[in-house]
């Protein structure tokens, strides 16, 4: 949540958190349709991806004939969306169906009354793969409450770069350095050809610049996801994978080779400067393509794309990620859930899954339809590496599904590592290694509360749940099935 505290949120009258939550200023944007002749209600549709609002907008007027409903879709910006959502829950004025922004695991979202079990046909069941079921993840007690939308081999990491800014520098875009030497000369060399060489979206509430400094570690050798290391099941963000890749982002920016602004930018603050061609180089994610194209269509024949970074050029880039988590799910407040149901499951026809790569977005379930689509090449080649180098990594959840109550106990840790690299680069933090050891004291901390909790109100939990002594790295953990 953002810009709001808990105290304020929670004095707020219902009428000013109705109106907020659905009129939040510039960040939303409303399509419906009332040609679905017969309707029998509306449903309401609020997502944050900015890159399928054009998909979604058409898909809410196809789907109000097929449904006999009024779907009205809006998007909110993907920094205002937690807050507008947390408004509406407050209000009792959620819509139909919504897309995971909220930031709560599956169980304090059904504990919280956010969530209604979701039913779909056998035949769209049929269509998600295995690990779409995932007990703790998508699943609780066995009934459906999340819709996974999209596929685990993803990342927020990949280095995307304006063609015509790197071929001014004498550069090549469709050979993007993977090490950092590499990475940081070529920099340099925009720089000396009067460009701003990079940008990222290191401000707002640091959660981008967090979860690219975790694939970052890991291409760095750090043996774990966000902090926690797979085989010993212990916190150590202060571990060196995370101090060199942070240190790497101290020696870029005191270097002057992240554009000025950067550290206070979130994530549609950074690429619509990408996009509008003020920087040549922008970190992030797979989505970057139909992320730019939303904001700026003529950026999109002038993208290349490159490979996580790793310190040095003979490192395998590796980076593991969890069973697929929740796309969407179905408010509690929804007066016509099975109708919401079935909103969900047309996301898995064909023709949705076309529009999906097409937009450009986070990659679907099936990447089999990627090559022969129409998305452009940097955006392919991003899939290829994430196919070919992101792997599926073990989960205390899948390993024992109580875990799930510990979850629900579990509280947000800060400084997390955004706040911490926040911090550094702009100079009120001075011993890098010292704050990271305390952020994985404070994480070990949190979950031990919550394990003693969940303990208590009768959770068969510990420890060892987080222990995976026989992962390896390169591979899709097998015990994971």
């Amino acid at each position: 949540m953002t810009g709001m505290t808990r105290r304020s949120l929670l004095g707020a009258s219902v009428l000013a958190v109705a109106g907020a939550a659905v009129g939040c200023s510039s960040s939303t944007d409303e399509s419906g349709s009332t040609s679905g002749g017969g309707a029998t209600g509306t449903l309401a549709w609020w997502d944050h991806f900015s890159s399928f609002k054009r998909l979604n907008d058409d898909w809410a007027k196809n789907q109000s004939s097929a449904l006999k409903a009024n779907v009205a879709h809006t998007y909110y910006d993907a920094s205002k969306a937690p807050q507008a959502f947390q408004l509406a829950h407050q209000a009792n004025k959620m819509p139909d169906i919504y897309s995971n922004v909220v930031g709560l695991p599956l169980s304090a979202l059904v504990s919280g009354k956010w969530v209604h079990e979701i039913t779909l046909p056998a035949d769209v069941k049929s269509k998600l793969p295995k690990d779409a079921f995932t007990e703790g993840i998508t699943q609780l007690d066995g009934k459906l409450y999340g819709f996974p939308m999209f596929s685990l081999r993803q990342s927020s990491t990949l280095v995307w770069v304006n063609k015509d800014h790197w071929g001014k520098a004498g550069l090549d875009p469709n050979n993007v350095p993977k090490d950092y030497p590499g990475f940081k000369d070529a920099l340099g060399k925009l720089k000396g050809a009067g460009l701003q060489p990079l940008t990222l979206a290191i401000g707002a509430d640091g959660g981008r610049i967090r979860d690219q400094i975790d694939d970052m570690a890991q291409t760095a050798g750090f043996p774990g996801y966000q902090g926690l290391q797979f085989t010993t099941g212990e916190y150590a963000y202060h571990h060196d994978a995370y101090v060199t890749v942070i240190e790497f982002l101290k020696e870029l920016n005191d270097a002057k080779l992240i554009m000025p602004g950067s550290n206070n930018f979130g994530v549609v603050d950074a690429r619509t400067r990408f996009a509008s061609g003020a920087v040549g180089t922008f970190i992030d994610g797979i989505w970057c393509a139909g992320g730019s194209k939303a904001l700026a269509p003529p950026i999109v024949d002038k993208l290349a794309s490159g490979w996580v970074l790793a310190p040095t050029a003979d490192v395998q880039p590796f980076c593991y990620r969890g069973r697929p988590s929740s796309g969407y799910f179905v408010s509690a407040d929804s007066k016509n859930p099975d109708a919401a149901g079935k909103l969900l499951a047309s996301f898995m026809s064909d023709e949705y899954q076309n529009g999906m790569i097409e937009a450009m977005d986070q990659p679907p379930l099936n990447l089999d339809l990627v090559a022969s689509s129409k998305a452009i090449d940097a955006y392919k080649k991003g899939v290829d590496f994430c196919k070919a180098n992101v792997f599926l990594m073990p989960q205390a959840i899948v390993k024992n599904p109580a875990q799930a109550k510990v979850d629900a106990y579990r509280k947000p840790v800060t400084p997390h590592v955004g706040n911490i690299v926040q911090g550094y680069l702009g100079g009120s933090i001075s011993d890098l290694k010292a704050e990271l050891k305390k952020l994985s004291d404070a994480t070990t901390a949190d979950r031990a509360q919550a394990l003693q909790k969940a303990k208590a109100a009768g959770a068969k939990v510990s420890e060892d749940d987080y222990v995976f002594t026989d992962w390896k790295p390169g591979q899709d953990y097998e015990g994971a099935k």
